[in-house]
């Protein structure tokens, strides 16, 4: 099995479905941020199973300003939602908070459906 190799940049990057699932399951691997609402998460979090409990999170969209100061600047973040466009205004907004490694899931868990 390849070894996803994550890199630090002063811009969201992209990250497919199976670079994230190979990622996910590396002993570095990053913190998932699902920005959808709790009720859609909880929908979809079977196809989130790939990911360690602990490093799995829920932070709708509406609530993420408010809890960016409590995560880590230093830790590799990706970025989920339903298409990928809240995700990466999501992941945008930690870039500028100074975060030195964030993905966004590309196409979102949309994306995630049609890879499995």
């Amino acid at each position: 099995m390849s070894h996803f190799e994550w890199q630090e940049s002063d811009e969201v990057q992209l990250i497919s479905p199976d670079e994230l699932r190979q990622w996910a399951s590396q002993q570095d691997a990053p913190l998932l941020i699902d920005v959808r609402n709790t009720d859609e998460h909880q929908v979809d979090k079977a196809l989130l199973a790939f990911a360690k409990a602990e490093t799995l999170n829920n932070i709708p969209i509406t609530e993420f300003g408010s809890h960016i100061n409590q995560l880590d600047p230093d830790q590799p973040i990706v970025t989920i939602c339903q298409v990928g466009q809240k995700s990466f205004n999501a992941a945008s907004l930690l870039i500028q908070a100074d975060f030195s490694c964030v993905y966004s899931l590309h196409g979102g868990i949309e994306a995630l459906k049609r890879s499995d």
